[in-house]
């Protein structure tokens, strides 16, 4: 959502008017229920699962890993090499627009005793992003993948 509709929403102080706000919102973007209310779903599930998966010191939908297992899902594959970690979703390794590497960042001290990785955004990033965006707002994220 725009920064306007986020702040918007973040003015409601009651949970049954803001429920109701986000769920206009979605059926507003896709149009129809059933598809929203999978939409919504999906997105939970995800939100879960990365919390499951990556919390840490912080939630892990807070994470760059979470951020990207609930835009884009489950890589195809992963491979980690040395203190980086690549998640694939394509079968083609080659293919730069859809392989993304975290970096590990590790602090050196005992009372920080996480695994944090850290995306390395690049350019082709932002634009994967918007793509994926779209599908969500769309509901097409249902039936499409990257």
């Amino acid at each position: 959502m725009s920064d306007n509709e986020y702040r918007e929403l973040m003015e409601i102080d009651d949970p049954d008017s803001l429920k109701r706000s986000v769920d206009r919102f979605w059926l507003k973007n896709i149009g129809n229920k059933s598809d929203a209310k999978s939409v919504i779903s999906l997105y939970y599930e995800r939100v879960e699962q990365a919390n499951k998966l990556f919390s840490n010191f912080k939630e892990g939908w807070k994470t760059d890993r979470g951020m990207m297992y609930i835009l884009l899902g489950a890589p195809l594959s992963t491979q980690q090499v040395h203190d980086s970690l690549m998640w694939s979703y394509s079968y083609n390794r080659n293919n730069q627009d859809y392989n993304f590497t975290f970096d590990q960042n590790r602090f050196q001290s005992e009372f920080f005793p996480f695994e944090h990785y850290l995306l390395q955004r690049r350019n082709y990033y932002y634009q994967v992003q918007y793509k994926q965006r779209e599908l969500w707002l769309s509901g097409l994220v249902l039936v499409r993948k990257l």
